[in-house]
């Protein structure tokens, strides 16, 4: 998923924040590991504690649950909360419970994506297959929805709008991944036909910072400010991914078999030459860092790339704006931060 992808750029670029600490995205991760690291510590030791009578997938769970750091969605949550005065504290079980949810989805995208390999490292998919991973991905979902259960003790009203956000962005997200598989290995797909799916995709931060907002007891205005917040940090993180991924060329080149090329890429293809370059440059079993370099270049060059740039630009202007009603200063900084967090080095 893009949004997990989000954490783990800001962990690839940690070595380099260490030299400048003044550097956005280094203060957009303790921010969020501030609002989550309890939550997270909560559910990887309640998934742990279930009983799995199979070793293997015991150990499945375990190598997941080793590296799951999933700071973004709770984090998140929890700043929304705050954001109309609510007690973070209050809104933890609902941090994990959604810390469920998204890993099964992260765990049943690597299969159908094929993901093999994530920062250098196995998937759950990659290292124990397809069938394990699937049942993981279960386990996770059953566990979710366990703890919405238990959350149903709070008043009738607020977890009755809790579970219609959850079900009406959870299906958007799902649409998105069904239009996504239907273009799988498409080139030809133009970027007008993606980027609405990227866009559906994004709106399960869109749920996060809605229901976060709803367990802070914010009035009906500051909820849908929130959620349109939540919904445009969720496009602007999903693009943010999709250019990174124009710096490397051996995930462009299982994109470009086993999923959908880059938004960027698919701008620069309007352009007949530039695409007929670079498709050539993608064809061949092993990139050059020069040819790489050529690719970025044909990329960033292009005047249709510009225009996306200019549209993440005015995006993010309007996120900051919804921001800037937040009466609470420090909360109104840490939302526009880690909307500068996304544009970094864009």
């Amino acid at each position: 998923m893009a949004i997990l992808a989000f954490v783990r750029n800001l962990k690839e670029r940690t070595p380099l924040i260490e030299q400048n600490k003044q550097k956005v995205m280094f203060k957009v991760l303790n921010i969020l590991q501030q609002k989550s690291l309890r939550a997270i510590e909560k559910a990887k030791n309640q998934i742990l504690a279930e009983k799995i009578e199979s070793k293997k997938a015991r150990k499945a769970l375990e190598y997941y649950v080793q590296s799951w750091n999933d700071t973004t969605h709770p984090g998140i949550l929890a700043l929304a909360c705050e954001a109309v005065g609510g007690n973070i504290a209050k809104a933890m079980p609902m941090q994990i419970a959604m810390l469920y949810l998204t890993a099964a989805m992260d765990l049943h995208d690597d299969v159908i994506d094929q993901s093999e390999i994530k920062d250098a490292k196995p998937t759950v998919f990659g290292k124990y297959g397809k069938d394990i991973s699937l049942l993981l991905g279960n386990a996770m979902m059953i566990k979710g929805f366990t703890c919405l259960c238990d959350y149903s003790k709070i008043d009738r009203d607020t977890f009755e709008a809790i579970i219609c956000a959850i079900r009406t962005y959870l299906f958007d997200v799902g649409n998105a991944h069904l239009l996504e598989i239907d273009a799988k290995g498409n080139v030809d797909i133009s970027p007008e036909r993606y980027l609405p799916i990227i866009e559906k995709k994004a709106r399960i931060i869109e749920a996060h910072t809605k229901i976060g907002a709803i367990i802070g007891n914010g009035s009906s205005d500051e909820i849908e400010d929130l959620a349109q917040y939540g919904k445009i940090l969720g496009i602007l993180i999903g693009l943010r991914e999709e250019f990174i991924d124009v710096f490397e060329p051996k995930e462009l080149q299982t994109r470009m078999k086993n999923e959908i090329l880059p938004l960027p890429l698919l701008y620069a293809f309007k352009n007949s030459k530039i695409r007929s370059q670079i498709s050539n440059i993608l064809s061949k079993p092993k990139i050059s860092e020069e040819e790489a370099e050529k690719v970025v270049e044909y990329v960033f060059q292009n005047e249709n790339v510009k225009e996306l740039k200019k549209y993440i630009l005015d995006l993010a202007r309007k996120a900051r704006d919804i921001a800037s009603k937040i009466g609470n200063e420090r909360i109104e900084r840490n939302l526009i931060l880690l909307v500068d967090g996304a544009l970094e080095d864009l």
